[in-house]
């Protein structure tokens, strides 16, 4: 018994040692890392005389932005702290770009909101997405998506996937939307019995979920109607992956359950596809049979069209191109979950922004519920089966689509960012500063850009009108490579046209026939003048409405 209690002495004695060894390699290897960042910050100033914010040698830039944000809620997303910083810094911010050292809370980054700056690195050239995403996307699609897919490989399978997010394609499936938006008012008019104060962004959220499950697959997932289980994986999922926040992060991160939660969420999600994906398959080889006999077929979803791309491609040997591999299935099922994810979230928070900023905006609203009246008539329960017989009327809204824009101009989601170059600066068309990017992520902040009044006239208000006008002289006129959402350049966001489509049709389907009042309550706090400002809370990694969009609907009735 001696010897055994020994012999576990000795052994907790070899644990205790590890975990001494592995603290201190850390504890080590922070400082280093820390003197490597804040090297390459003060080298800005003093090799290419580009002046910066106060900076601190322990806590880099972390003092100077808390003390900015400190003027604003405390709950407010991280992407817009930006445009606080640019403002309380405008010699600095004059340039178009500003650099921002909040290591190690982020990677350093070089933030620009110039439109010229940004389409330097997003558009010609395109650089590579920062390693940023590849951390925290990794345990969710294994960087097989479209985001964080890079060079040969990230072109070859956006030409598989690109003609499912066609127009014309799209266009073909709006009568499955509207199925699945019918199903959304259904639930908006029993809300309007009850009287009830809901957060807006959550069954707005179901119903995004299912529109992309019938423009992906053809299926009908009941995320509206029914516990989703692939919803559930997924957010379970987003959370253990968020990296964003100092304390939870690293909690995160030591906690020995977190790969095996993230290895059950993905088992959850893959195998609620592989059905839908296997029948979805089994549809496009029924319709190809049938395409050759010169038989009539139905609308193609994303899954099918992308099936015949990638069988379709000269690359692969006669003996593949007749058989799905494990390869393509794999690729199918991480884009599927970037679809959803990236998908389902945006549009819904854009829905539930655009609804409360009509009802704060009453002759916006009135012009636009005049237009939807002047393209399907004044009965407003026949849209519907119109949209159903001639999808292409939503093309017949661009007053519904100004508004729309103007929505994500000042509430974007999210920006993009990217890995800075040894070779690559980054030159002010306003100063002619060239910023190196070596050793930055490099930050496209759409937030601060497309609320910047050096780039956009009446900056903080809501004026759709802005995007009807043509002539370059009037001074609302919206200047090149300005709008951001959906970023630019070749790697733009492959689902836009969808989420155009969409919104159109859902604002045609509800705003004729209800009213919907954001209700915030007396004495709720403001950014930039306005209570439903941009949060992003636990499971979260885009900005959201402030407190879920808490929104009241009425039925509209006697006119």
């Amino acid at each position: 018994m001696a010897k055994l209690l020994a012999s576990i002495a000795w052994d907790w004695t070899l644990v205790w040692t590890a975990i001494g060894v592995y603290v201190a390699y850390n504890v080590v290897y922070f400082f280093y890392r820390l003197h490597q960042v804040r090297s390459l910050v003060r080298e800005i100033p003093a090799k290419y005389g580009i002046p910066i914010m106060p900076h601190s040698y322990l806590f880099g830039h972390l003092v100077t932005v808390a003390k900015v944000m400190m003027k604003q809620p405390s709950d407010i997303f991280g992407g817009c702290a930006p445009l606080f910083v640019i403002k309380a810094y405008p010699e600095l911010a004059a340039a178009g770009a500003m650099y921002m050292d909040m290591w190690p809370v982020s990677p350093p980054m070089l933030t620009v909101f110039d439109p010229d700056m940004m389409a330097q690195f997003c558009q010609e050239p395109s650089l590579p997405k920062a390693e940023l995403m590849h951390t925290e996307f990794g345990p969710f699609t294994q960087l097989k998506d479209l985001v964080n897919l890079e060079g040969p490989d990230w072109k070859r399978w956006r030409g598989v996937f690109n003609p499912g997010f066609s127009a014309k394609n799209l266009l073909s499936l709006v009568p499955t939307f509207l199925e699945e938006i019918e199903v959304f008012v259904g639930h908006l008019q029993a809300l309007a019995k009850s009287g009830e104060v809901v957060k807006f962004e959550e069954p707005a959220m179901d119903l995004t979920i299912d529109v992309i499950g019938r423009a992906a697959l053809g299926a009908r997932l009941h995320a509206q109607t029914k516990h989703n289980g692939f919803k559930d994986a997924m957010t379970r999922q987003v959370y253990w992956l968020e990296t964003d926040r100092l304390p939870v992060t690293l909690l995160k991160l030591v906690n020995p359950f977190r790969p095996l939660m993230m290895w059950l969420h993905n088992r959850t999600m893959k195998n609620y596809f592989m059905p839908l994906i296997e029948q979805s398959i089994a549809e496009h080889s029924s319709s190809s049979q049938a395409d050759t006999t010169n038989t009539t077929t139905g609308p193609k979803t994303i899954i099918s069209l992308a099936t015949k791309a990638y069988l379709s491609d000269p690359a692969l040997d006669a003996k593949k191109s007749t058989q799905i591999d494990a390869e393509f299935l794999n690729v199918l099922i991480s884009q599927l979950k970037i679809f959803m994810f990236a998908g389902h979230d945006t549009t819904a928070t854009t829905l539930s922004f655009a609804y409360h900023l009509l009802h704060t905006n009453p002759s916006t609203l009135a012009a636009l519920r005049a237009e939807h009246t002047s393209v399907f008539g004044p009965d407003p329960s026949t849209a519907s089966s119109q949209i159903a017989l001639n999808p292409a009327l939503l093309n017949s809204l661009p007053y519904t689509l100004s508004v729309i824009k103007e929505t994500l101009r000042l509430f974007p989601p999210v920006g993009s960012v990217r890995e800075g170059q040894t070779n690559l600066f980054l030159t002010s068309p306003s100063t002619g500063t060239r910023y190196p990017t070596a050793g930055w992520m490099l930050f496209s902040c759409s937030f601060a850009s497309q609320r910047w009044d050096a780039v956009w006239p009446r900056a903080g208000e809501f004026v759709p009108e802005r995007w009807l006008v043509r002539d370059e002289s009037d001074p609302l006129h919206v200047r090149k490579n300005a709008f951001r959402p959906f970023e630019l350049g070749p790697r733009n966001c492959i689902g836009q046209e969808l989420a155009l489509l969409e919104l159109k049709a859902i604002m045609v389907l509800t705003l004729r026939e209800m009213e919907f009042e954001s209700c915030y309550g007396e004495g709720a706090k403001k950014v930039e003048g306005d209570v439903a400002y941009q949060v992003k809370e636990a499971g979260q990694v885009t900005g959201h409405p402030k407190g879920g969009m808490p929104m009241r609907v009425r039925l509209r009735t006697g006119e």
